[in-house]
C-alpha cells in the first residue's frame, strides 16, 4: 500500500513523519533511517533499516577493476566475512579499467584485514573506510 503525504521541514531542517507512515512501515523511536538523497534527479529515498543499538557505520569506497565479474568477487568476500551491506552502489569510472563501489555497512572487527582480503583475492585496487556521518 503506497501512502502519500506532503509535509513541510522546519527552520532546523527537521520533518516530521506522519503517524499513519510510521506505523504502516514499523517505525518506533530510535528507529534507525538510512536517508539516501540524489543531487542530479533532487530526490531523497528514506529507508527503515534494522540494526542494533551499539552498531557502528562505516562508509567504504572500494575502487575496483572493471572486468567481468570483479564486483562479484567483492560482494562474496563481504558474504565469507558475514558482513551485510546496507546500502551499495557500483559506477564505471573508466571502461574496461576501472570501477568504485560505494557501501554502507556495520563495521568489521578487522579493517585492515578485510582491506587486505579484498586487494589480494577481490579486483579491488584500493579501500578506503570512512565513518558514516
Amino acid at each position: 500500500m503506497k501512502d502519500v503525504k506532503i509535509i513541510a521541514v522546519d527552520n532546523r531542517g527537521r520533518i516530521v513523519l506522519p503517524l499513519v507512515t510510521r506505523k504502516n512501515l514499523g517505525i518506533t523511536t530510535n528507529s534507525q533511517l538510512m536517508l539516501v538523497s540524489d543531487s542530479e534527479t533532487k530526490e531523497i529515498r528514506i529507508t527503515p533499516i534494522g540494526l542494533r543499538d551499539e552498531s557502528n557505520l562505516i562508509k567504504l569506497k572500494i575502487v575496483m577493476k572493471d572486468i567481468p565479474g570483479a564486483l562479484a568477487k567483492i560482494l562474496d568476500i563481504f558474504a565469507e566475512e558475514k558482513i551485510s551491506l546496507i546500502y551499495s552502489e557500483a559506477v564505471i569510472i573508466e571502461k574496461d579499467v576501472k570501477a568504485i563501489l560505494t557501501a554502507i555497512s556495520e563495521s568489521p572487527s578487522d579493517i585492515n584485514q578485510l582491506k587486505n582480503i579484498l586487494t589480494e583475492k577481490g579486483e579491488a585496487l584500493d579501500v578506503e573506510f570512512n565513518p558514516l556521518d
